[in-house]
């Protein structure tokens, strides 16, 4: 009967015996006839549990004062443990899971926090190298690497503007400081030229008059790029015939070009516009000297002027060896030269960046499209009414074109 209670009290238990302490059946009990085991058969003496066809055979020595009297048998179905290793193994499974997708949603809500951030800082940077102003700083926000990492930038950006304050200077003074000398070498030698008689000795004092010339013009666009670093670069606004002032700056120019022809294409606009015509003329003269520096080969070269409802566009063409158009958005930074010419034709890459800076203080444009035997420089400047321009900090009322 003891045995029997088995069935309502652990149902999970299928055979039940008593065995005596010479292993022979004193008592059995089994909950259907189909479950019936014989528990001695394959039993070792001392062991304590052993698993047949996937159910648990549990042996429990009895003892009493020592001696040792018989071994309850049990033999255990395992289908509710089973059942709940099935149910830890589906709420394990579940859980890592939602662990898994939890770690998924931080990953890339902290991916993309430090991409972003990193993104902008790349971009930052790319700005930086474009534009060549060194002197905002990028603000990053927190005080993890990222920031470290901007600090680190921002102080380079710090030492860089120094650098370039120090040699800003340094090139004003020097520019200064070799005007005057020059104004008397050239002075002495335009006397000479005029008083020597020996035809070969005056063609070697206009061979240093030319060179005294080349270096006038180098240390007159150090002085305009001093001038444009330090914001003293002044224009002095006026209203300009600008179909005579393409006229007089390509009858100018060609006393010097010898070896190209530079034609005025297109008709006349009879109209005038309000600039600076020295600073215009100036730009003007750089982009022919560019266009036959650049074209040794050819022969013309070729200026347009076409105008539209807002703004007048001055076209400059030649037919030289072109600029590769990675380098195109290059050739209007400071000291920038094109790396194919760089090696065989002069220059100081100051030019072009003083084009840039005049033009857009007229509130223009100036841009290049240039393949291999064609480069063409496009200059538009407005066409305007009661315009009002900021020069040098100072509102200045400008009269309107006509």
């Amino acid at each position: 009967n003891t045995l029997s209670d088995h069935k309502e009290v652990t149902p999970e238990v299928l055979n039940a015996a008593i065995l005596d302490a010479d292993n022979k059946v004193f008592a059995t009990y089994s909950i259907s006839e189909a479950h019936n085991i014989n528990f001695t058969k394959g039993f070792v003496k001392g062991q304590q549990t052993k698993f047949v066809d996937k159910r648990l055979l549990v042996y429990k020595p009895i003892v009493n004062n020592g001696e040792m009297l018989g071994t309850i048998c049990l033999r255990v179905e395992l289908s509710e443990l089973s059942t709940i290793i099935k149910t830890q193994n589906t709420i394990a499974l579940i859980l890592l899971i939602v662990g898994v997708a939890l770690a998924f949603l931080l990953a890339l809500i902290m991916q993309r926090y430090i991409s972003t951030r990193l993104l902008s800082l790349v971009n930052f940077m790319n700005h930086v190298g474009t534009t060549g102003n060194y002197k905002n700083h990028f603000v990053s926000g927190g005080r993890d690497e990222i920031s470290t990492l901007s600090t680190v930038f921002n102080n380079l950006l710090d030492q860089i503007t120094e650098s370039q304050q120090r040699k800003d200077e340094f090139i004003g003074i020097a520019s200064h400081e070799l005007k005057t000398p020059l104004t008397s070498i050239k002075a002495y030698l335009q006397v000479l030229e005029k008083r020597e008689q020996d035809d070969r000795n005056k063609l070697y004092v206009q061979k240093a008059l030319e060179n005294a010339k080349k270096l006038e013009n180098l240390i007159y666009d150090l002085l305009d790029v001093s001038k444009i670093q330090s914001g003293q670069l002044v224009l002095n606004m006026t209203e300009v015939d600008i179909d005579a002032l393409i006229d007089e700056t390509i009858a100018a120019f060609q006393i010097i070009a010898k070896q190209h022809k530079i034609i005025r294409d297109g008709v006349q606009l009879n109209t005038t516009i309000t600039a600076d015509k020295q600073r215009i003329e100036q730009v003007l003269i750089n982009l022919l000297s560019n266009a036959t520096k650049y074209s040794p080969e050819a022969k013309k070269v070729i200026v347009s002027l076409t105008k539209t409802a807002k703004e007048i566009i001055i076209k400059v063409q030649d037919f030289g060896i072109g600029i590769a158009k990675e380098e195109q958005s290059k050739v209007f930074n400071r000291f920038y030269r094109v790396k194919e010419m760089s090696g065989h034709i002069s220059g100081f890459g100051l030019g072009l960046y003083i084009c840039n800076d005049i033009i857009t203080r007229h509130h223009g444009t100036i841009r290049i499209e240039s393949e291999t035997g064609n480069t063409n420089f496009f200059v538009s400047l407005p066409l305007m009414a009661g315009k009002v321009y900021e020069i040098e900090n100072k509102i200045v009322s400008i009269p309107g074109a006509l």
